[in-house]
């Protein structure tokens, strides 16, 4: 695995920013895939009595790292970042209930759809000690005029 430094900051992929900012760098990343690392806070805004992070958490991990890779992708093109929306997910497996503050975990997302429309699936994972903890196939949406797309009346 590259070392995090080969890859731009995570600050220049993502429009988020503290504390909504949940990647804490790229690992990997090709044409198809994405692996970032993430640390839960146990101070942040999601930590849970324990200071954990609660696993419905892991879907907007899971909608950053794609965000990453899209962005990532198309500077690898010489294209800026464009604005997505995450729609969501039908299916989520977790085995754990939460994950541990300060413990980092790896966040893997794989396109295996991407039309020309904007719409877009990744199989995701998240893994904590080199081993699965959650998994979920995720839908996104990136379209060509993201101003008309926020302006278009909703049914």
């Amino acid at each position: 695995m590259p070392a995090a430094s080969v890859w731009p900051p995570i600050e220049t992929l993502l429009p988020h920013r503290p504390p909504m900012l949940l990647i804490d760098n790229v690992c990997e990343h090709d044409a198809e895939s994405i692996c970032v690392q993430a640390t839960p806070d146990a101070h942040a805004w999601y930590a849970d009595a324990h200071g954990n992070m609660p696993v419905h958490i892991v879907i907007e991990l899971m909608a950053q790292a794609i965000a990453a890779h899209e962005a990532l992708t198309r500077r690898i093109e010489g294209l800026p970042p464009a604005p997505g929306v995450l729609l969501g997910t039908r299916r989520l497996e977790a085995r754990v209930a939460s994950l541990p503050a300060g413990v980092p975990v790896l966040v893997r997302a794989t396109c295996v759809l991407h039309d020309d429309n904007g719409n877009g699936a990744y199989d995701c994972c998240v893994q904590a000690d080199d081993e699965t903890v959650v998994d979920a196939t995720i839908k996104v949406h990136q379209p060509t005029d993201f101003s008309a797309f926020l302006m278009e009346p909703q049914s």
